[in-house]
């Protein structure tokens, strides 16, 4: 790239010739301009470093250059300079044109700005003029002169405008869509923390910010110094690489424990040389050549050798990065190489850098629409899924309440038939027994009487079934009186004795259904005793052993029988009934047999009462 442009007009009009470009070290505090020790140089841009090796200071370039413009022209002479590394200052002659705000740290940041002047032609001489440029460099910042061109404003605007459109408005663009990028796909983080992918590409994003910022600045942030920001900028880069290798690798669903920790206490190792390194030239600069070349190698090898691992992936969005990624390979080959001042050419990552964030950019929307459009099928199939469950639910649940509804009519029947036959086959046995054990022959009334007894334990039988509505009689006394009635006529008749104790209060109230469960087993068991047992004494007895304990007691002198066996058969319809009705109140059954003597004991405990 040529190191200035001149411009010639018709012979009738106003020229301008660039004659000599050479640089020199500042004397004294740098603001004197040298006598000797100038150095020609060729073209331009220039860099200090070619001259003296990390050199920090002020420098002075002297550019010679002709002015011939007729009497009757007084047209003003326009100068552009692309950028002054790192800040500076320009004399026409020896008239100050321009300076930087601040040409001591911290310093201005001049090093991507391109600037122009209209020189007037009162400010000129004709023949030779002189410009001289005062440049603060900054060793390890690769300080230097850009292009400098003098002409016509209609020839040198036009590369103003494109030094402009490079250095301030491709970059501008670049930061503010990269923060864009960066923030939208923070949020989508946020909110779907297992989105990892979304999250390394939010720190991705932000660390080229701070890059490009690093660039764009035209002053340093919180007063630091160039050092300083060359610190944190090369610490971003470091970054920047390493974070790209994890969103990429998330995207192909790929993980490698051990490199990425291998990444990240290279990246911490990196920090913390940054923050305690010492100031000593020689050593910042070898840090921050090594780094950078740490990091490039970093972000090449990623580059290349992510196609392999997304063709293993057999996504497409891992495919189009893979893609994106060989671009980067040619773009950083060809602005390394740019920087190395291989080749004499531009930057291009300014053009390109937004078209492939862009790019990157629609590959993660992709991969979030996947995501979105799975969970959405996810979502469909488990509605289905629900709605199925829901239907064999619903039948199940009608044909187990079909089977609640045989289950409760078989045990009403159950129920029906232990009822008939503790209660109105308790009652046919004792009118049986009256019968043949009557002397004479029954009246009438008698039968009648008989008769109209059935009726009424027919009628109570019928309404078993409301016994949990029913009425708790007030005292056992009167609760027991129906049933001793009953038994004591058939007694007296068939010369039994029989006695009868029970409470006069209830000091545990039972429930209406455990009076009448209770009642059914003293049926049940006095009629057995008037059917096998041929027993003439009989004794019934009702107390609390205990206030939250019922006992019931009946024993006769019969024949007795075996207790073991008759459980064992179980063709004893009676017994087998009365374990059924106890057990439902949670009642225990006692049955002790031998001739001479049989013992049946019922304990029924309730729960005590709480004060």
């Amino acid at each position: 790239m040529i190191a200035s442009t001149a411009y010639a007009a018709q012979p009738s009009v106003c020229t301008t010739n660039i004659q000599h470009i050479a640089v020199a070290q500042a004397i004294g505090d740098g603001t004197q301009r040298p006598l000797q020790g100038w150095q020609t140089i060729k073209q331009l841009p220039d860099f200090i470093d070619d001259h003296w090796k990390l050199y920090s200071g002020s420098v002075w370039y002297r550019i010679r250059w002709d002015y011939h413009c007729p009497i009757t022209q007084k047209n003003p002479v326009t100068l552009v300079i692309s950028h002054i590394n790192m800040a500076g200052q320009v004399y026409i002659n020896d008239d100050l044109l321009w300076q930087d705000q601040s040409l001591v740290e911290p310093l201005s940041r001049s090093w991507n700005m391109p600037r122009y002047w209209n020189i007037p032609a009162s400010a000129l001489k004709q023949g030779e003029n002189i410009i001289w440029i005062r440049v603060v460099a900054v060793a390890t910042q690769t300080s230097g002169l850009g292009q400098v061109v003098l002409g016509d404003a209609s020839q040198v605007m036009p590369r103003y405008q494109n030094f402009w459109r490079e250095q301030r408005v491709l970059m501008f663009f670049n930061l503010i869509f990269s923060l864009t990028l960066g923030v939208i796909a923070l949020l989508v983080w946020l909110f779907q923390r297992k989105e990892h992918v979304f999250g390394w590409f939010a720190l991705n994003s932000l660390a080229w910010v701070l890059i490009i910022y690093n660039v764009v600045a035209l002053k340093p942030p919180f007063g630091l110094d160039t050092l300083q920001m060359a610190r944190i900028n090369i610490v971003a880069i470091t970054a920047y690489s390493v974070f790209a290798c994890f969103y990429a690798w998330r995207l192909a669903q790929r993980r490698f424990a051990h490199l990425e920790r291998g990444l990240i206490v290279l990246l911490l190792s990196i920090v913390l040389l940054a923050i305690f390194l010492p100031d000593h030239i020689a050593i910042l600069n070898t840090f921050l050549v090594i780094t950078f070349i740490v990091a490039m190698l970093i972000s090449i090898v990623h580059f290349i050798s992510y196609p392999f691992i997304a063709w293993r992936s057999r996504q497409l969005e891992a495919y189009l990065l893979a893609g994106v990624f060989i671009i980067y390979v040619a773009l950083m080959t060809h602005d390394i190489l740019y920087l190395l001042r291989v080749i004499n050419s531009f930057p291009i990552i300014a053009y390109t850098a937004p078209l492939t964030t862009l790019l990157i950019a629609i590959i993660l929307a992709m991969r979030l629409a996947k995501n979105v459009k799975r969970i959405e099928g996810f979502n469909k199939a488990l509605k289905e899924n629900v709605l199925q469950a829901k239907e064999e639910l619903t039948t199940s649940l009608n044909i187990q309440h079909k089977l609640a509804l045989e289950n409760t009519r078989l045990q009403e029947r159950m129920n029906l038939a232990h009822d008939l036959h503790d209660g109105l086959g308790g009652s046919l046995v004792r009118s049986m027994a009256i019968v043949d054990q009557s002397k004479d022959n029954l009246t009438n009334p008698q039968f009648l009487s008989m008769l109209k007894l059935l009726r009424d334990d027919l009628r109570q039988i019928i309404d078993s079934g409301s016994s949990l509505g029913a009425k708790v009689p007030e005292t056992p006394i009167i609760w027991g009186a129906p049933v001793r009635y009953r038994f004591i006529q058939i007694f007296d008749e068939l010369d039994i004795q029989s006695s009868w104790s029970f409470p006069t209060v209830w000091q545990s109230k039972p429930t209406a259904l455990e009076c009448l469960t209770v009642l059914r087993v003293i049926e049940e068991s006095l009629t057995n005793i008037l059917k096998h047992s041929q027993a003439t004494q009989v004794n019934v007895h009702l107390y609390y052993r205990l206030p939250t304990q019922l006992v019931f007691e009946i024993e006769d002198n019969g024949i007795g029988f075996d207790v073991d066996s008759v459980l064992e058969s179980g063709i004893s319809v009676g017994i087998r009934s009365m374990q059924i009705r106890l057990a439902k109140i949670q009642a225990n059954m006692h049955i002790e047999s031998q001739p001479g003597r049989t013992f049946i004991q019922v304990i029924k405990d309730f729960k005590p009462i709480q004060p």
